[in-house]
C-alpha cells in the first residue's frame, strides 16, 4: 500500500478508538492497510496473536440420531467454556452439515499447542468428554494443524470479545454457510498445492463480497492433509465463489496433485465422510465472523 493509504487506514484507527466510527466502517477504512504483508484486514476489538502462527484443532463427529439435540448442548458448553474461560483460546466454532444433520465439525483455535494442552486440563473439556462417547457414532476425525493463511501478525483470529453478541435469538439462527473440508494431495507437491489455494483464498476474501473468512491450515504431522476452512454469507454467497475465475483457476492448477486413495477407500469417498459443509450452530451470526 501507498503512505496515503496507510496514513488513511491509521486515521480510521484513531477514529474508532475515539468512538467515532462502527467497526463496519473500520473495517472497510483498513482494508487496504499494509498489503504488502496482509491482505486482510484486522477486525475491530480483536487482539491478534502477535506471533502470526495459531494451533488449528479440525474435528469431525457423526453423532447418534436421537442424541442430536443433547450433543449441540454439550457442544456449547465446551465452545462457550473455551472461548470464555480459556486465554489461549481463540475460537471454538460449531458447525453442522446441512445434508446430514447428525454430522458435525469443530474449529478450535489456539495460540499453540501449550494452550491446547491447557484447554484439556479445564473443567468444561472434561465434562464435555465424559458424556460425548455416548453420544456418537465411532471415534471423532481429529487433526492437528498449522495455519499457512492467513499468516501476518495481524491477522485477527478472536471471536472472544464477540460472544456477547449472541444475547438476541435472531442472530441464533445459523444462517451461514460454512465448509470445512480436508483435501488430500500428494506430499511432494503439498507447498505447491497451498501456494494455488492460497492465491486462490486471497482472491476470495478480497474479491467476493460474500466471503467472510477463508482459511487454510496443514496438518502437522501429515502434510498431505491441507484444511480449507471457509465461511460465506449464505449459499448464495458460496453459489457465487464456485463460479469466479480464481477457483477456476485453482482447480484446473491442482487437478493432479490429489492422493488416490486413503484408509481404504477412494479419495472422493473419504473426503466426503470427513467434510462438513452446513450452518454455524455457534458462534451466532453476528460474531464477528468477518475479517473485515
Amino acid at each position: 500500500a501507498s503512505s496515503d493509504e496507510d496514513t488513511q487506514a491509521l486515521t480510521w484507527l484513531l477514529l474508532f478508538d475515539m468512538g467515532l466510527v462502527g467497526s463496519k466502517c473500520l473495517g472497510r477504512g483498513v482494508k487496504t492497510f499494509g498489503r504488502g504483508v496482509h491482505t486482510r484486514a484486522v477486525r475491530a476489538g480483536a487482539s491478534p496473536n502477535k506471533s502470526g502462527s495459531v494451533y488449528a484443532v479440525m474435528v469431525s463427529w457423526k453423532v447418534k440420531q436421537q442424541c442430536i439435540d443433547e450433543f449441540i448442548e454439550l457442544s456449547l458448553m465446551d465452545a462457550q467454556g473455551s472461548v470464555g474461560k480459556e486465554e489461549g483460546c481463540r475460537r471454538f466454532d460449531v458447525i453442522q452439515d446441512k445434508k446430514n444433520p447428525d454430522q458435525f465439525a469443530y474449529c478450535e483455535i489456539y495460540d499453540n499447542e501449550d494452550a491446547f494442552e491447557h484447554h484439556k486440563t479445564t473443567d468444561h473439556f472434561k465434562a464435555f468428554k465424559s458424556k460425548v462417547g455416548d453420544l456418537v457414532v465411532g471415534e471423532e476425525k481429529v487433526s492437528l494443524c498449522k495455519n499457512v493463511y492467513p499468516t501476518s501478525p495481524e491477522t485477527c483470529w478472536n471471536t472472544k470479545n464477540d460472544v456477547k453478541a449472541d444475547n438476541d435469538d435472531y442472530f441464533k439462527k445459523g444462517s451461514l454457510h460454512v465448509i470445512h473440508a480436508p483435501k488430500y494431495v500428494k506430499p511432494e507437491v503439498a507447498d505447491q498445492f497451498i501456494k494455488e489455494i492460497v492465491a486462490d483464498a486471497e482472491a476470495s476474501c478480497e474479491q467476493e463480497p460474500g466471503c467472510l473468512r477463508f482459511d487454510v491450515f496443514q496438518n502437522i504431522t501429515d502434510p498431505g492433509e491441507i484444511y480449507l476452512y471457509e465461511v460465506y454469507a449464505n449459499e448464495d454467497a458460496f453459489a457465487y465463489h464456485m463460479g469466479t475465475p480464481h477457483i477456476k483457476t485453482w482447480i484446473e492448477a491442482t487437478k493432479d496433485m490429489y492422493q488416490e486413495s486413503r484408509e481404504g477407500k477412494t479419495i472422493e469417498e473419504y473426503q466426503n465422510s470427513v467434510t462438513r459443509i452446513g450452518r454455524n450452530v455457534w458462534p451466532a451470526d453476528n460474531a464477528g465472523w468477518s475479517v473485515y
